[in-house]
């Protein structure tokens, strides 16, 4: 029989017969010659009955099978669901329109050539390349190629000029990356996986030729007596050696670099040993040094010295004097001259830049299948902490599905390390001139569970579940009370030092081949690394291999074989983040509050509260969430219904309107225990979430106090509660981290997490055959696309120096808001404290001074009783907040004056003749009374309406007087407001006749200023008296109220135990029955097995239920993403 013709037929679009350019892809992205190789013909046997339209059909599914592959991976099980729409039956469509027909450099030349240029638009051709550059490369609008393909397509149709093919945009997109862009560099981490890095060195010189961003960058560290708000004020940065810290002061062309002689304006000679902002002026450190005819000697006192004071420094000195001339009396105690870091320098200007790193695992999937990927991000630190909570200042770093971040942060820490010897050179847009940086990595904000990761740690659910310091132990010893005690403060911090060594004592003792020793020693210790298992795991079972050869052989034996072979493997065999000088993982991963507290403490309260509402009481809580008051909280309109109908799916968003809320709505509902928790939970995070702190020691007292009431109340409801949520026991620890970090706002990972929605477009838009690569040169290319169009400079070989875009192309993002938006970056904007916004004139009617409510009671104004005015929407606080009618504010009634009043607009008005006059911006206030004690039920200050003759009373000020906004809710538990309230529903912007309930409250005369708010929480503190402020311990001996607390704690804990380990006799009981069923029931229909498994089995139960331990570890939470044991 002769073999069938099985080539599919040509007019089957996309079959094997016609994919030369079937698949529609970025060429780098995806090798398809093994979809141009000829097919091997198939024999087909006689017996089989041949039908060639099943056998084309067949054929057809297999290659849409295969197609699916090439799209989501070798695997078609990947978990993918997502890629890029170009496919092959968009193939010929795309041929038809002849965007393709460039192919070649001479096509691609011959394009640019007869394009018309621009010089404008330098380095594009023209605006039309541009323009398509910025839509292929907002972060936030992704286009598949299929989707710029018909854009390239739309634009030729409609006429328009000098429109590139598909392949000459690619191409220029190559060549501008090139130009002044970075590609992904390849790396092979120790463990066979392979995977790109984005360079951070090319990063931070981006940053410092950045004129938008360059001229943020703060060197060095500060001391301050005033507010604290940004990192380089608080402790972190003084813990480097000066040598670690940014080593010179460079004025012109002349550089100071400390441990080096200089010589001041008044000619006397010093040493500076570091570099300090005081009182916003940078000083050094000093130490006086004089000339003795025995030597040079130095004083060993230290004073500091402004840096405008120095005049020469060393290069000048040794100039005048020569350097045979500079002999030092007592050469022991005097560092080496010149720096070595002048030298590294070669003339430049040094600096060091601080990069902490972000990483954690994340879907590379919009959709609920997850497809897991390990992502590295970065920000500059030495920029100040409000821009680095915008998404422009965030750093692609890495991602990989298959390299975990251990391995990433290994080509990390080379980068990291190789600025130290050879530090980088780029142009500075400040200064304008060349310099040099060195990489030095202060912190690593993520999660718990991959912080503990970082930290080399065994993770939260272990005995030793503190990756900081290591209180913990097993439930003996935290059910005693000192143990339970303990839990709630800090303990004796660990060091990278001692995870260093104890991870070699791991590796050591696997080398004699017993895994239970090891295992032993990580429970005892916490200490459990990712690398370091891996090692320990082939120790162990080479140790084993090689007893078994040789029975005979001493252990010691072994061990001396398996060291030899183990010092000669390649790569990292502990955390390669242990490697990085300045960096301590333990202690440098600060706790994070979006997963500690909102999607920690709050998750558990809200999981407590509702769990024990009745359906009657949950839908009491979510009309009393609804009629919130909003104004001045900076939430989004709360969705009570939704987050009742969810309430197990809640986000962060959510969690942090109910911290801020909850409070007011769950009286009558909840247990006294429940909402003394509640509020301590509130004040708690109000106090976290501050941008600056005016008093840090006043700070950490307070903060101290709120912690033990959150710990206490939590003990109150639940005292297991600390025993098995790790989180818990890190609320101690924001104290060192602030102290060493500055505001607990600053470490917040929100931004990454915001941005990881950045990396989902990137991931669906590849091809899946090279996720890591694909999706570093797509951030590559928006990198690239914010240096140039913020101005950024960049090396021009033709015009030998550093450049930057055409004007053109700089205008773009301060002309174009919608840019701006789309990259992340937010304008700086100038507010008018005081301006009052009008309506529109249509609707702001002039009416007459006495027809206002401010001619009633400005006794000090002298207004014309004829004079007009308009009404106003809004007014701009000092803050910078816009208030509105029926906004509560903080006010002044004299600009001079130290005193603060609350009150609620009522009125906005500006002359008609004068609007541009602060004295002719008037405001018209609800007065209230601040109460001299807090709220006996919320702890809350509380506000009474002041009453003029019967009527309320009113205060008219000027505009310029308003402070900021506050938060203020009814008082609703006084006045026993009930949801006696029918309010229509709004169903698409339609009035329906259905009604919800609302509550009405009862009066407008009592209210309560909301310390649970986060907005202004810093400035409301500083306006109200301290006494109003101050927080108060629920418990002043703590001590005895754990030891109380652990007495009952044992009790429960030991009948849970108990009831565990009775239910497990019971469950092995009954599994054991049903086996021994099933083998008499299988037995009975084959008798002629015998019983023999039947006894093996049972023995084995019977065994393992005898030997079985006693002490009951607390339940196994599910694994996020596949991690270890340490996910919590």
């Amino acid at each position: 029989m002769s073999t069938p013709n099985l080539l599919p037929s040509s007019s089957i679009p996309g079959m094997f017969a016609d994919t030369e350019e079937a698949m529609v892809m970025d060429s780098d992205c995806l090798d398809d010659s093994w979809m141009r190789r000829p097919l091997i013909p198939i024999t087909i046997p006689e017996h089989l009955t041949f039908n060639p339209e099943e056998e084309r059909a067949r054929l057809h599914r297999q290659y849409l099978l295969m197609l699916e592959q090439a799209f989501s991976g070798t695997d078609s099980n990947t978990g993918i669901e997502e890629s890029d729409e170009t496919d092959a039956f968009l193939a010929d469509e795309f041929r038809a329109l002849d965007l393709e027909s460039p192919t070649d450099e001479e096509d691609i030349a011959n394009f640019f050539n007869g394009i018309t240029k621009d010089k404008d638009y330098a380095p594009y051709p023209n605006k039309t390349t541009a323009l398509l550059d910025i839509l292929d490369n907002l972060p936030r609008l992704r286009l598949s190629t299929s989707q710029m393909q018909m854009i390239l397509w739309l634009l030729k149709e409609t006429g328009a000029t000098d429109v590139p093919s598909y392949k000459v945009f690619r191409q220029l997109q190559a060549d501008l990356r090139e130009l002044c862009g970075s590609s992904p560099k390849a790396y092979t981490s120790g463990l066979g996986n392979h995977f790109y890095v984005n360079d951070i060195r090319d990063s931070v010189a981006r940053d410092f030729s950045n004129p938008e961003i360059a001229r943020h960058l703060q060197f060095y560290p500060e001391e301050t007596d005033g507010p604290i708000s940004e990192v380089w004020q608080a402790a972190r940065w003084k813990e480097f050696s000066p040598a670690q810290l940014t080593p010179m002061y460079a004025r012109g062309l002349r550089q100071f670099y400390i441990e080096e002689l200089a010589q001041l304006k008044d000619g006397s000679y010093v040493i500076p040993h570091n570099w300090i902002i005081r009182d916003k002026i940078l000083h050094a450190d000093c130490t006086d040094a004089s000339f003795s005819p025995e030597g040079w000697t130095v004083s060993s006192t230290t004073r500091s010295v402004a840096a405008s004071e120095f005049e020469l420094n060393f290069e000048d000195i040794v100039a005048r004097l020569g350097d045979s001339d500079i002999v030092w009396k007592d050469k022991t105690t005097i560092p080496e001259m010149p720096n070595p870091l002048r030298k590294l320098a070669q003339g430049d200007d040094l600096y060091v830049v601080m990069i902490p790193v972000w990483a954690d695992d994340v879907s590379g999937n919009k959709s609920k299948q997850y497809n897991k990927h390990i992502n590295l991000y970065m920000v500059n630190s030495c920029l100040p902490g409000h821009l680095l909570q915008q998404e422009y200042f965030i750093r692609f770093v890495s991602t990989s599905p298959h390299a975990t971040s251990p391995e990433q942060f290994s080509a990390l820490r080379d980068q990291v390390r190789e600025t130290e010897t050879n530090p980088v050179r780029c142009f500075n847009a400040h200064t304008k001139r060349p310099c040099r940086f060195i990489l030095r990595v202060p912190s690593l904000p993520a999660d718990n569970p991959q912080q503990s990761e970082e930290a080399s740690h065994i993770g939260g659910n272990g005995n030793m579940g503190c990756r900081k310091c290591h209180t913990g132990g097993p439930h003996e010893h935290t059910e005693s009370d000192f143990g339970y005690d303990a839990l709630h403060y800090e303990g004796v911090f660990r060091t990278a030092q001692e995870i260093r060594d104890e991870l070699q004592k791991q590796l050591r003792q696997a080398m004699y081949g017993v895994e239970k020793t090891v295992s032993d020693m990580q429970t005892a210790t916490g200490v459990k690394d990712k690398v370091a298992q891996h090692w320990i795991e082939q120790l162990l079972a080479k140790a084993k291999d090689l007893k078994q050869a040789d029975p005979s052989r001493s252990i010691e034996s072994v061990a001396e074989e398996l060291q030899k072979w183990f010092d000669d493997q390649p790569g990292d065999k502990i955390n390669p983040l242990l490697d990085i000088a300045g960096l301590d993982p333990s202690q440098d991963t600060p706790v994070e509050i979006l997963h500690t507290i909102l999607l920690g403490i709050i998750k558990y309260i809200w999981h407590m509260v509702h769990t024990s509402m009745s359906d009657t009481d949950r839908d009491l809580f979510a009309i009393r969430l609804q009629a919130t008051n909003i104004d001045g909280l900076t939430v989004p309109p709360i969705r009570a219904a939704y987050m009742m109908q969810y309430r197990n799916n809640l986000i962060g968003k959510h969690f942090k309107t109910l911290m801020q809320t909850m409070a007011f709505h769950v009286h009558d509902i909840v247990m006294p225990a429940q909402f003394r928790l509640i509020k301590a939970a509130g004040a708690l995070g109000a106090l976290l979430w501050v941008p600056e702190i005016e008093n840090m020691a006043q700070y950490l007292k307070d903060l101290d106090t709120l912690i033990g009431n959150v710990l206490d109340a939590f003990g109150d409801v639940d005292p297991s509660k600390i025993l098995i949520k790790i989180k818990l026991h890190l609320l101690p620890h924001l104290l060192s981290d602030i102290r060493r970090f500055g505001p607990a706002i600053r470490n917040s990972t929100e931004v990454f997490e915001c941005y990881n929605a950045i990396f989902r477009l990137c991931s669906i838009y590849s091809n899946h055959q090279a996720p890591s690569r694909d999706i570093a040169l797509k951030f590559c290319g928006m990198d690239r696309l914010r240096h140039m169009i913020s101005g950024g400079y960049y090396w021009s070989d033709g015009d030998k120096k550093w450049v930057q875009a055409g004007k053109s192309v700089l205008d773009i993002l301060h002309s174009k808001p919608i840019i701006q938006r789309h990259l992340g970056w937010v304008a700086p904007t100038k507010l008018t404290p005081g301006l009052i916004r009008m309506k529109s004139k249509k609707k702001a009617i002039p009416v007459e001074w006495s027809m206002t409510k401010a001619s009633e009671y400005s006794t000090r104004l002298n207004v014309p009783l004829s004079s007009l005015w308009r009404h106003g929407t809004t007014v701009t606080a000092q803050s910078g907040d816009r208030c509105a009618i029926g906004s509560w504010v903080i006010f002044k009634d004299d600009a001079m004056s130290d005193l603060y009043y609350v009150g609620r607009v009522y009125e906005l008005l500006i002359h008609e003749q004068g609007a541009s006059s602060d004295a002719t911006q008037l405001v018209t206030l609800e007065s209230f009374n601040l109460g001299d004690s807090l709220h006996p039920d919320f702890d809350c200050p509380v506000l009474q309406r002041v009453d003029s003759l019967g009527g309320k009373d009113f205060t008219v000020i000027e505009s310029k007087l308003i402070q900021f906004i506050i938060s203020v809710q009814h008082d609703c538990r006084l006045m026993h407001c009930r949801a006696s309230l029918l309010q229509p529903q709004v169903q698409e912007r339609q009035i329906m006749e259905k009604t919800n309930h609302a509550i009405s409250h009862s009066d407008d005369e009592h209210f309560i200023i909301n310390m649970f708010a986060l907005h202004n929480a810093t400035l409301l503190r500083k306006a109200l008296p301290r006494s109003l402020t101050t927080p108060r311990p629920l418990y002043e001996d703590r001590r005895a109220h754990h030891a109380e607390i652990a007495s009952l704690l044992r009790t429960t804990q030991a009948v849970k135990r108990a009831q565990t380990q009775e239910k497990r006799k019971a469950t092995l009981a009954s599994n054991r029955a049903k086996k021994q069923a099933a083998e008499e029931a299988r037995k009975e229909k084959a008798p002629e097995h015998d019983g023999e498994y039947e006894g093996e089995m049972i023995s084995d139960e019977e065994e393992a239920e005898e030997s079985h331990d006693e002490q009951i570890p607390p339940p196994r939470k599910r694994r996020r993403g596949g991690r270890g044991t340490g996910r919590s």
